[in-house]
């Protein structure tokens, strides 16, 4: 399997199996990767901050950036 193929598969893996990747590669997750990974999946705080974000976008309610 070549790079370019390793990199398409990569944006249809889950966090679960990214993160099964890089423990078969060696690298290790530090404790602020772990956190990050846990606070987006569904039900986590970085998850729910992403559902609120696209519900204002979608109700034209979000404020703009400067």
């Amino acid at each position: 399997m070549s790079i370019a193929e390793i990199k398409a598969e990569i944006s249809h893996m889950t966090l679960d199996e990214k993160a099964e990747i890089v423990r078969a590669i060696g690298w290790e997750y530090d404790a602020w990767d772990l956190q990050m990974i846990e606070d987006g999946k569904p039900g986590g705080r970085l998850a729910l901050l992403r559902e609120e974000a696209l519900t204002e976008l979608r109700d034209g309610t979000a404020e703009r950036w400067p």
